[in-house]
């Protein structure tokens, strides 16, 4: 099993965005205990089911005197004398009595009602489940991309340091040739120093990120793994779905509006249980009991069985309870109420919650058109420095300068398509996509 276990953790190392959530979702323990739920709530409305259905029971009773119990009667009754009494005792040595017994609910107000609220409490189940797997989604979302961002800075500080190694390797030439001085070389190799220093800080930082994947995942953090899509995928797809900004906002979507709406329904059936609670209940009922009395129980010669048998109903009116269902009704009217009032300010807070991220995908937009301009401009300028460097009419620093506002050029862009990405996941989520 172990082996099994391993086998499929390495077959499946590699995962995009959605593996990496079905994965989470699966693996949850939310997920497992929200399963256990589920089937607590199916063996309640049995239990549940089973109050209206016939109860049948049955016993066996024995009983031997050692002593017959004793009457005194008076002596009249006898003929003897008036003032005296007579002991006797009536019965036999053994009893033995066998019965069965059945009672069935014939009418219940309340019952009907309590077995709707059992089957819309198991859909207040399956909304909880909804709402914990959209937690997961939102948790394991934003960790992905904590982690491909990193990768984008360290891609892009590789592409940097191989691009400075091979200007610093051609100046140290120059250099050699006296055809740059000492400091130019000096000032490139700490250029280069200082992009080795941060791509080990950032090897460090996708580390750090990809354990925080893993823990949102429930993937053991001592396997490996490895995300099969880039921030330039999940920016690609961005570009392609698009988001209309000015349909009408709904919040039905959310996995907390299901949870509140089906609060409301059981709120609802509760008050109604209650008032059907003032109708009278029906109840069937029948007894089936024999009985043998004799001296030696198994002599045949003595009396056999005597059968008792009755069937009947039994009524129950509710005529004074003090006003304490009043007060219970009261008590759910109010809690109704707060549920009104909940669902409100639930509608308000999605509300704006959907039209800021709107406003702040909308504005990721522009961003991402902002820096893509500046990184183009920065690497003309880069180009240029070089080429001047080289051709002796433009310095060292000239270069390092340049080459600085290139890498903060293309750091602010992949923040830019990060922070569209981060945009266009909370549009979704705030929508309950």
């Amino acid at each position: 099993m172990l082996f099994l276990l391993s086998f499929q953790l390495q077959a499946q190392e590699n995962f995009s965005i959605k593996e990496a959530v079905d994965f989470a979702i699966k693996n949850s323990a939310n997920t497992k205990l929200n399963q256990l739920e589920l089937t607590k709530a199916e063996a309640q409305i049995k239990e549940y089911r089973a109050t209206g259905l016939p109860q049948i029971s049955g016993g066996i009773n024995y009983q031997h005197f050692i002593n017959l119990p004793t009457s005194l009667l008076p002596g009249e009754f006898l003929g003897l004398p008036a003032g005296t009494f007579a002991e006797v005792q009536f019965g036999l040595k053994n009893s033995l009595t066998a019965s069965a017994e059945m009672n069935t609910l014939i009418f219940d107000g309340s019952f009907f009602t309590g077995l709707k609220a059992q089957r819309i409490y198991k859909d207040l189940i399956y909304k909880q489940a909804d709402q914990s797997e959209y937690d997961i989604k939102k948790n394991v979302t934003k960790a992905y991309l904590g982690v491909i961002i990193a990768q984008r800075n360290k891609g892009i500080l590789e592409k940097n340091i191989s691009n400075l190694e091979k200007t610093l390797r051609e100046t140290e030439i120059f250099l050699e040739n006296g055809f740059v001085e000492k400091l130019d070389v000096s000032r490139l190799q700490l250029s280069f120093d200082n992009l080795n220093s941060e791509i080990n800080r950032i090897d460090r930082m996708i580390n750090l990120s990809k354990n925080i994947l893993k823990f949102q995942m429930n993937y053991p953090l001592d396997q490996p793994i490895e995300l099969s899509e880039s921030l330039d995928d999940l920016a690609d797809l961005v570009f392609v779905e698009g988001a209309n900004l000015n349909e009408k906002i709904d919040v039905s979507g959310r996995p907390e509006f299901g949870v509140i709406e089906v609060t409301e329904q059981l709120n609802e059936l509760n008050i109604e249980a209650l008032r059907r609670g003032y109708l009278p209940s029906l109840v069937g009922f029948a007894n089936f009991q024999t009985a043998l009395q004799r001296n030696n129980l198994f002599e045949s010669e003595e009396p056999g069985f005597f059968p008792t048998n009755i069937v009947g109903l039994a009524l129950s009116i509710p005529i004074w309870d003090s006003f304490s269902r009043r007060s219970k009704i009261q008590q759910a009217k109010v809690d109704l109420e707060k549920t009104y009032i909940q669902k409100q300010e639930l509608t308000r807070a999605v509300s704006l919650e959907i039209y800021n991220a709107r406003l702040s995908y909308e504005n990721a937009l522009n961003q991402v058109s902002n820096t893509k301009r500046s990184e183009s401009l920065a690497n003309e300028i880069y180009n240029t420095a070089q080429i001047k460097f080289k051709e002796g009419v433009g310095s060292s620093l000239e270069v390092t300068q340049a080459e600085q506002n290139l890498y903060s050029a293309q750091a602010n862009y992949a923040n830019a398509l990060y922070d569209l990405v981060v945009a266009k996941t909370d549009l979704d989520l705030a929508i309950g996509k």
